[in-house]
């Protein structure tokens, strides 16, 4: 399998696919690669030519958070177990599986469902699911399911691997602002549109750029939909980041502490989104009080 992929992880993914179970959760933030992972295993299982043909294959079932909701709903679940019922073609031992994408997003009646199938799982099936952490997913799922971490990469992993096609100032600075993270390395590289770290991050640079008017008149379209909130401020947060670090290799006293303080702010503002306070007063305290 050619993915870019920490020691660590490609080991475990290599156990898993030699002996795969039944369910498999595929654990890391976002940008991560998380889902090229779950993918790449599919294919490996299911013994396809590619991600690109697995795309093609009737008994692949990839299911996410439909565009525009909070969850992913029961309707989505037992469209899964009706496809279950059908027989499955061919020989092999694992003939299906089902891609569960950011299953935290589950919502209470579709995780019941869930730990159903998963307690009663069919022979020819794997479920992988992609999530942000076990803690995210109901204790009786996670206990269900093996554990595969998708670990960051080191920069000389990166240099090597995407060395023939990008310049080495290219891929640093992309593994800068990824943090080794392997999906958003990737899609840095290659300026991918869709990728919803990428979007966010091109948007929170945006942002810096603006003054405190200009971020007072977002204050309600960023506010508006709370998970996309959280995106923009782990966005924000990995580009503080890369600032900061900028600023102390270049020696920069005075900018290192500016953006020090933007960079508590940022994670001060992430702590309270997760403790459900109003995304509103979130976004204001943000245009108010970021550099």
């Amino acid at each position: 399998m050619g993915l870019l992929l920490h020691p660590r992880t490609k080991k475990h993914l290599t156990s898993f696919i030699n002996d795969p179970s039944h369910a498999l959760a595929v654990i890391g933030p976002s940008g991560s690669g998380k889902l090229m992972v779950a993918r790449g295993i599919a294919v490996a299982l299911l013994g396809l030519p590619s991600v690109k043909e697995s795309r093609k294959y009737a008994y692949l079932t990839h299911v996410k958070r439909p565009d525009g909701k909070q969850d992913i709903p029961i309707d989505s679940v037992r469209l899964i177990t009706k496809l279950l019922k059908l027989k499955v073609p061919g020989d092999r031992a694992i003939r299906r599986i089902v891609i569960i994408e950011d299953a935290q997003d589950l919502n209470e009646e579709a995780s019941s469902a869930m730990l159903k199938m998963l307690e009663e799982p069919a022979p020819d099936c794997v479920f992988i699911l992609t999530v942000s952490s076990t803690q995210s997913l109901l204790p009786t799922i996670a206990s269900r399911t093996q554990k595969l971490d998708v670990q960051p990469v080191a920069l000389n992993d990166a240099l090597d691997y995407f060395g023939n096609n990008f310049s080495h100032k290219q891929i640093e600075s992309a593994w800068n602002l990824s943090q080794g993270c392997v999906g958003l390395l990737m899609a840095i590289l290659k300026d991918d549109k869709k990728h919803p770290l990428k979007i966010a991050i091109d948007n929170a640079k945006a942002y810096l750029k603006k003054d405190k008017y200009e971020r007072l008149l977002l204050v309600d379209s960023l506010s508006k939909d709370k998970k996309q909130l959280a995106l923009f401020l782990e966005a924000l947060l990995r580009l503080l980041s890369a600032l900061h670090h900028a600023m102390v290799a270049r020696g920069n006293k005075t900018q290192q502490e500016k953006i020090l303080s933007s960079r508590k702010l940022a994670y001060k503002l992430q702590e309270a989104l997760d403790t459900n306070a109003s995304p509103k007063l979130i976004t204001l305290e943000l245009a108010l009080n970021l550099l």
